[in-house]
């Protein structure tokens, strides 16, 4: 009998086939996943998993075209569990790869088991033998089996495993688990579970960079750093290297030829990574969509942008683009840049989290930048690096600054890791800054008497101090035009903010061009941008060196005077520095040891200075009292206590961040693009959808780049009635925000507004 496991006619014994297929094809790519043994059982896992949907009432449900639970039916799940053939296999396996073997089937979609008992089990199991009778076992390879009530040795239906007191098993499980998981997933969608890198690229590394560099010196080689990192690829390292010094070269390199995971803290770092493989590693060549992927929150609108390019993208092979999102999204592809909430979510283990893990089990992840995490992401970090290193994986830590008492917590927390005994330094770039520090708050006159037919960037701690110095230099009337001085903040929409990073980019390349630009943390590490002065706020003494980098990036400071001009405020604080924690963006304590350690600072500093700055000032010693170093320890106490909750994924989002945010449109712009969400709601109406496939996701994208993200607790705060909505598609739906709250594409948005009590309204 054709046992159905799909809707569309797809049978069980053809679905299982598939399954078997993609398991090979992971076994071949990388057989150092797992032991034999566990292959072995994953392949079992394979074979059973969907037994159980051969029971009548699923058949019955798959030839009327129904969908979810029917009344009194059991997750099919559970019904497979009872096809193995546990008083066969015990002579052949351990107790607890048996065990793990049934969890894993038994669990492999997530269900609420506890509306049933054991009576129902059994009920369910006896009317599945009549079916299990008439199915062929042997197109499977396997014995023919009738069901029964498993032992309680293997599997209860009443109990779940337990990290802590099953080890082992519950280690086992979680890679059956989670690579069946993925395996059945990749064989549903028809897409491949694993992509295969075939040393392309290493290969692109040597023929696209190297070659390239020899054109133009013969002599020219991987720096010192590079020749580490490549050195040490079957290694957990730290690195700390100077920018300039080409760390994702050298990332790339310590990848070899393993599957791997490159996170960034800012989606726009992410995407200059990610157009920078492809256009200068990969050189532009088409077969890069097969091995570099970008997932982050905007991927469908980057990954569209990128296709859109190609002439001959169109609705008809729109199935290419599909593939290609569910390929990155599935993690499916070698290489992967997205950011730490994609990966280390796992630090909840929230139900489903399985698959992630048991892929990192193999892979390598890539951490750049990790002095931009706050207290909470750091501690996140430090535990997935944790369970990575305890599951096999490999893991690269590099950035340009590091604190030392972050390097006690690795070690404390039980990390290993290989680090080389200096920073790695250009040297030929010894002094690219002079600093002053100026005891007093940051200034417009200050900045018109550094801005002589130059590039001056100002940084700001907040985006209310960067807006006010923006309103008073165009104020002052001291400048020739008003577009001689720009704004950059976060709280652009994202069409105007992906601009405006377009623009100073193009601003910081040109040679001949001059103005102020003001700006926030958004430039600290997240643009590739060379200016000749910088004024700024100072924060802490990382972000105060990753501001720096943003000045004379790629040359050395050969001049009289100062191109750094630090402001610490003096005895009233900089902007977004209090001492209260719940109000400030940077630690107090940190601030106070920053403003100490840079107060003799006048003239020439070398990279090798900085380094000894931050070694000296940030050690455990100075910072155990501190409410940053509290809150990272708390927060590594918080994942512990909570590890054998496994939350709901949905109910983590949020809580992964350290504000919650909600997308909004200002209603100014909603308002003028009203034509948009007109002909979106018009393609959706109509009955030929996928016809209108392709339109209807640029419609989307384009809605979504009138979209700025705003804290949530305005909405708990002051919206208590509801807000205005555009809806989208049947499942999301993005809140207005009230004109009150004025946008301009050169300001920004501004929250400062007294607001009044809102009534539910749809907007269309």
């Amino acid at each position: 009998m054709n046992f159905l496991a799909k809707s569309d006619g797809e049978t069980l014994i053809q679905h299982t086939k598939n399954l078997l297929h993609e398991f090979n094809v992971l076994k071949q790519l990388y057989p150092q996943a797992l032991t034999e043994t566990e292959w072995n059982l994953l392949e079992l896992a394979c074979k059973y998993h969907d037994l159980g949907k051969m029971n009548d009432k699923f058949q019955d449900k798959l030839k009327t075209h129904k969908s979810g639970m029917e009344q009194g039916e059991l997750p099919h799940g559970l019904l497979s569990v009872s096809l193995i053939p546990f008083k066969t296999m015990k002579a052949l396996y351990a107790t607890d790869d048996l065990e793990a073997l049934a969890y894993a089937v038994a669990l492999h979609h997530e269900r609420n088991l506890s509306e049933f008992n054991e009576n129902i089990y059994e009920d369910a199991i006896d009317q599945l033998v009549n079916p299990a009778s008439r199915f062929d076992f042997d197109k499977l390879g396997l014995t023919m089996s009738s069901p029964k009530l498993p032992s309680v040795r293997y599997f209860s239906l009443g109990s779940f495993l337990n990290m802590t007191q099953n080890p082992v098993t519950y280690h086992k499980y979680v890679k059956i688990k989670g690579l069946l998981n993925r395996i059945d997933f990749a064989a549903s969608g028809h897409y491949p579970v694993e992509i295969p890198d075939n040393g392309y690229l290493q290969h692109s590394l040597q023929t696209n960079i190297l070659s390239k560099w020899r054109e133009e010196n013969s002599q020219a080689d991987w720096n010192e750093m590079q020749e580490w990192m490549a050195d040490h690829s079957s290694e957990n390292i730290v690195i700390i290297a100077q920018t300039g010094m080409g760390k994702t070269e050298g990332a790339l390199r310590w990848l070899a030829n393993d599957k791997g995971f490159f996170t960034l803290p800012l989606k726009s770092a992410i995407n200059g990574i990610y157009t920078r493989i492809n256009e200068q590693v990969f050189n532009h060549q088409k077969d890069a969509v097969n091995h570099v992927g970008i997932l982050h929150s905007d991927t469908q609108q980057v990954l569209l942008d990128k296709f859109e390019k190609d002439d001959d993208f169109d609705s008809a092979n729109l199935a290419d683009f599909r593939s290609y999102l569910n390929e990155t999204k599935s993690w499916s592809l070698p290489l992967t840049i997205t950011t730490l909430d994609q990966v280390f979510n796992i630090v909840y283990r929230y139900r489903g989290y399985e698959p992630k893990l048991a892929t990192l089990d193999y892979a390598k992840v890539v951490v750049d930048e990790v002095q931009m995490y706050s207290a909470a992401l750091l501690a996140y970090l430090i535990y997935g690096l944790k369970m990575i290193q305890k599951y096999d994986g490999k893991f690269a830590v590099m950035t340009a600054t590091l604190a030392p008492f972050v390097i006690d917590l690795f070690k404390a927390n039980g990390l290993k890791f290989e680090m080389p005994s200096q920073p790695f330094l250009a040297n030929d770039l010894t002094e690219r800054h002079s600093i002053k520090i100026l005891h007093q708050q940051l200034n417009v006159q200050d900045i018109l008497k550094g801005f002589k037919n130059n590039k001056v960037l100002v940084i700001c701690n907040t985006i209310k101090k960067a807006v006010s110095l923006y309103d008073e230099l165009i104020e002052s009337g001291k400048l020739k035009n008003q577009n001689q001085v720009k704004l950059i903040h976060s709280r652009f929409i994202r069409k105007d903010r992906q601009q405006l990073e377009k623009t100073i980019k193009d601003f910081s390349d040109d040679k001949n061009a001059n103005g102020i630009w003001i700006g926030t943390q958004v430039v600290e590490a997240s643009l590739d941008l060379d200016f000749d002065v910088l004024y700024t706020e100072l924060s802490e003494l990382n972000s105060l060196f990753q501001r720096m980098g943003r000045c004379y990036r790629r040359r050395n400071y050969d001049q009289t005077g100062y191109n750094v001009f630090v402001y610490d405020g003096d005895a009233k604080l900089p902007s977004g520095v209090h001492e209260s924690k719940q109000t400030s963006v940077y630690d107090y304590e940190m601030f106070l040891l920053s403003k100490k350690a840079i107060n003799h600072l006048a003239g020439p500093i070398s990279e090798q200075e900085k380094m000894n700055l931050i070694e000296q000032t940030y050690t455990t010693a100075n910072l155990k009292e501190s409410s940053y170093y509290q809150m990272v320890n708390q927060n590594l106490k918080y994942l512990d206590e909570i590890a054998e909750d496994h939350p709901d994924k949905k109910a983590i989002i949020g809580r992964f961040r350290d504000i919650e945010s909600t997308t909004v449109i200002p209603e100014k712009v909603a308002t003028s693009n009203a034509d948009l969400v007109k002909q979106l709601h018009a393609l959706l109406q109509e009955h030929n959808y996928k016809k209108n496939q392709l339109e209807i996701m640029r419609l989307r994208n384009k809605i979504m780049d009138l979209t700025v993200q705003v804290p949530s607790y305005l909405f708990i705060n002051q919206f208590q009635d509801g807000v205005k909505e555009v809806e989208i598609s049947r499942y999301q739906k993005i809140t207005i925000l009230p004109k009150e709250f004025e946008y301009s594409s050169i300001r920004g948005l501004n929250l400062k507004t007294k607001i009044k009590k809102y009534q539910i309204d749809n907007f269309f």
